[in-house]
């Protein structure tokens, strides 16, 4: 349901509680007090069938005797009462609750699962959208709702924090409640039997009021909603993001050689690629919570440091290098107004030593050459303490020097007895204060690591024709075969045969059921060869030792001879299952990597890269993606290893083709994206050198699965079904297909062909091209909530776009606004009638109900267009010069 109706849960005119002081009297006193006190400008309710008043506040016996709707139901009953309490609040009017109750499961859990599915069955009809149960509650202190048990109140700010635990969310309240830092909500979701992440993310993604999101997660219900709704936020803003459950018990934990992704792995990756910042700790969201909460932005990883203190300024510096950024080359005009206010002595380096004795106008003069130091990203000061300096004037120079600055600014004040006070100035100057060094320059790089990720997520891939090209059909034929076998592994002939259909290099194998067969095979592949009796592709399951370097027919011959002979001494009465013959390859000088798709319980199948061969069951050195991969990504998965070094060159090992190994992890990302039989695959070793890569050993499991394979993906991989030969108005034969991130070039250039006045009436405004960061967006979209059809020649030499059309449905996919426009010297020919229509029908067939779009009154071409398609035309109530067109779909 994502969005729909949660305007009421945050924004209620009017609020209903029940069991404020019959059941569980600590909770719903609590309730009742939070929801009487907090500030709220509407009718707090009290339902009570018995007490006349409650807190002093009239109560009423009964949903039906209240005296208007309630927009909000806060439930503290005990879970049988429930379902219907919410079919009568849903009848009234009622279009959000939050249920408190925490004993769904009491009586059992198969019980607690009837119990939550009636709850919701109740709710169904009416979209009443329900939080928890076994929550906390919502607290929006701008609104005065208090709809918790909590017994802190939360200030007003700008960041939200969303967890299902709600002994976090106290946690966190108490942390903000010492160092005065406010939220704009607050919510716990319990058992999310409803409402959950992905709803939140999606409503404070448009969250005016929220400068930034954090999120504390046990489990996630949904994981392409939640990876969707994540991405759409953090897009706009920071999302920060600790999972609480990251480490397993240890029998539910991977082994070293296993290429099964840890839960901590998978959770990683998938947060990264929806542009999130992990922390590893609840200390390390505190931490975040802390900087993002003063509004400040970090453009870069240069920081410097200023302390009143060689050693702690030689700490601070150790820990920056540590943690992955860079001290900042002071600039020569630094170092020259540095030398005008410091001792001689003071080094002439980053860090900055101000000595024990530093005054608070040795700290005002000191900080204003690092803040006009345009190689400074950002600084970290940090005061120890002394006999000689007051540590509360060195604070309020520093936040005095810091009003109109803009560059970001830790401060660590290592006073116990002052820090209150230092706390409350730097809280004026909204500079964020943190308890040690460590932590103001963990967080500071918590921002650059989140800025990192943004800027590599909006990186252009480069264009490679080859990397999409394969035989899926022929791959999904060998697996399908193995699987109407009734079998699990694939032979090693068939799973190389697999790889081969996606252009992944491989040392050849033949299967051969006689001596006579296997120097055939022996002869067709090249000699020298190895030979082995033929097993069933599962690992470890080989059943005669395997014979290397095997350089003539008659060597060929004699060995398969032998081997049989030993197969039926050790098997009597077992047919010979045949001989697996197999190229050889050097691999003195080459690295031996390992890549793979592992099947994850959260996020579905997932890529995996690292070091091969012996060394990845004693090392666990790799990295894990979520597919659909594109070459940027694949580069960044190889370069989050240890082995990426190596594959830089060292001795006599030279240094490994890259883009070829990141070439092989897109290929094999495209697998379980087009064969939903794939369930996993093993390449152990791939060699590589300078001169390409080449897979010597795989095992593929196969499984029976009647869901698209897609389905199986957390994120909606490209859809290439989608793509189709159309013909024009003219008869010309054209190439429609949905966008992708390679197509950024030849968007550019499309816009670049459009005259300036069709430009403005694409974008409104006048502009003279796009810049990078529109266009990654309009490139690299979700397929699973938007969608860009662009149109090409296919006769052309150079790929040019003719043409694009785009949706972008809200959360709920029930309304989908549209945009688009042909080039300017193709007009007429029919090409953008060609492309609405179709990105009509894509509508309908995804469920949308309406589609909608904005156009100039002037753009009189496009709303003939529209008008002739079947939309409906209406002037904008906030914009004259805007007409909305709508066309219903249902």
């Amino acid at each position: 349901m994502s969005v729909a109706n949660l305007e009421y849960l945050f924004h209620p005119r009017s609020i209903a509680l029940f069991a404020a002081e019959r059941v569980a009297r600590t909770i719903g006193g609590m309730m009742a007090k939070n929801l009487f006190l907090g500030g709220f400008d509407g009718p707090v309710m009290p339902v009570h069938p018995t007490e006349t008043s409650v807190h002093g506040v009239l109560a009423y016996p009964s949903v039906d005797k209240l005296p208007m709707p309630a927009d909000l139901a806060v439930i503290a009953l005990p879970p049988p009462e429930i379902p219907p309490l919410i079919a009568q609040l849903g009848a009234r009017g009622t279009r959000a609750a939050i249920v408190v109750s925490p004993d769904f499961d009491a009586v059992g859990a198969d019980e607690g699962a009837a119990l939550r599915a009636q709850m919701l069955l109740a709710a169904k009809p009416f979209t009443l959208r329900v939080v928890g149960p076994a929550c906390l509650g919502v607290i929006v202190p701008n609104r005065g709702v208090n709809a918790s048990w909590s017994h802190i109140a939360a200030a007003d700010g700008d960041l939200a924090f969303v967890s299902q635990s709600g002994s976090l969310m106290t946690a966190m309240l108490d942390w903000a409640a010492v160092r005065g830092v406010g939220f704009s909500m607050l919510t716990s979701l319990g058992d999310m039997a409803d409402v959950d992440f992905g709803d939140i993310l999606d409503h404070l993604a448009l969250d005016a009021d929220t400068r930034a999101v954090l999120l504390c997660i046990d489990n996630i219900a949904d994981p392409r909603k939640f990876l969707s709704a994540a991405r759409a936020a953090a897009r706009l803003k920071p999302v920060i993001i600790f999972d609480a459950g990251r480490h397993e018990p240890a029998e539910a934990a991977a082994s070293v050689s296993s290429l099964r992704p840890t839960r901590a792995e998978a959770y990683d990756a998938a947060f990264k690629r929806a542009g999130l910042l992990p922390v590893p700790s609840l200390a390390d969201l505190v931490a975040a919570a802390g900087t993002v909460a003063t509004g400040i932005r970090i453009t870069g990883d240069r920081l410097a440091v200023l302390a009143n203190g060689r050693g702690v300024a030689d700490i601070a510096a150790n820990l920056i290098l540590e943690e992955g950024g860079q001290l900042a080359p002071l600039s020569t005009e630094t170092m020259t107004a540095l030398d005008s206010v410091l001792p001689r002595t003071w080094g002439r380096r980053n860090p900055v030593n101000l000595f024990t004795d530093a005054s608070a106008t040795r700290w005002k003069n000191a900080i204003g050459p690092l803040l006009a130091d345009k190689n400074v990203d950002a600084i970290v000061a940090i005061n120890a303490p002394t006999a000689i300096g007051d540590t509360v004037e060195a604070a309020r120079a520093i936040a005095d020097r810091l009003v109109r600055e803009r560059k970001p600014v830790a401060a660590v004040w290592l006073e116990e007895s002052t820090l209150d006070a230092t706390r409350r100035i730097f809280a004026e100057r909204h500079v964020p204060v943190h308890e040690g060094p460590g932590a103001a320059i963990e967080a500071l790089m918590q921002l650059v690591r989140w800025r990192r990720s943004q800027d590599m997520l909006m990186q252009t891939p480069a264009s490679s024709p080859d990397l999409f090209a394969s035989d899926s059909n022929q791959a999904r034929t060998v697996v399908q075969r193995a699987v109407a076998d009734g079998r699990e592994w694939l032979s090693e002939t068939e799973a190389k045969h697999l790889l081969a259909s996606y252009g992944i290099s491989v040392v050849p194998a033949r299967d051969a059921g006689s001596p006579e067969d296997a120097v055939q095979a022996a002869t067709e592949i090249g000699y020298p060869v190895s030979l082995r009796v033929r097993d069933s592709g599962k690992p470890g399951t080989a059943r005669a030792s395997v014979t290397l370097d095997i350089d003539t027919p008659a060597g060929v011959d004699a060995v398969a001879r032998r081997l049989a002979r030993t197969f039926q001494e050790r098997n009597p009465g077992v047919p010979l299952p045949g001989f697996i013959v197999r190229g050889t390859i050097d691999a003195t000088h080459r690295h031996e990597l390992r890549v793979g798709i592992a099947a994850d319980r959260w996020f579905g199948p997932m890529v995996v890269f690292g070091q091969g061969g012996e060394l990845s069951r004693i090392l666990r050195d790799r990295a894990v993606g979520l597919p659909p991969l594109n070459l940027n990504l694949a580069r960044r998965m190889i370069e989050e290893t240890h082995v990426c070094r190596l594959l830089q060159g060292y001795g006599e090992r030279p240094a490994a083709q890259l883009d070829e190994i990141a070439e092989v992890l897109v290929k094999l990302s495209q697998i379980p994206a087009e064969i939903a039989e794939v369930a996993g695959i093993d390449v152990d070793p791939l060699l590589a050198d300078g001169e390409g890569v080449t897979v010597v050993s795989v095992f593929v499991r196969v499984a029976p699965n009647t869901q698209p394979a897609e389905a199986r993906l957390a994120i909606r991989p490209y859809p290439s079904s989608l793509e189709k030969r159309v013909t024009s108005r003219a008869g010309k034969e054209l190439l429609l297909r949905p966008i992708r991130p390679e197509d950024e070039p030849a968007l550019h250039a499309f816009v670049l062909k459009q005259s300036s006045e069709d430009r403005r009436l694409r974008f409104f405004s006048h502009i003279k091209q796009l810049d990078h960061r529109t266009a990654a967006r309009l490139t690299q979209i979700d397929y699973d909530r938007e969608m860009a059809f662009v149109l090409f020649d296919p006769a052309a030499a150079e790929p040019e776009m003719l043409g694009v059309m785009r949706i972008s449905a809200d959360p709920d996919g029930m309304r989908a606004e549209y945009a688009g426009a042909t080039r300017s010297d193709l007009k007429g020919l029919g090409y953008g009638r060609l492309l609405l229509a179709e990105i009509i029908a894509y509508a309908a067939n995804r469920g949308v109900r309406e589609v909608w779009g904005e156009v100039l009154a002037e753009n009189a071409p496009m709303l003939g267009l529209v008008r002739s398609l079947g939309f409906s035309v209406a002037k904008s109530e906030d914009d004259p010069s805007v007409m909305i067109v709508t066309k219903p779909l249902v």
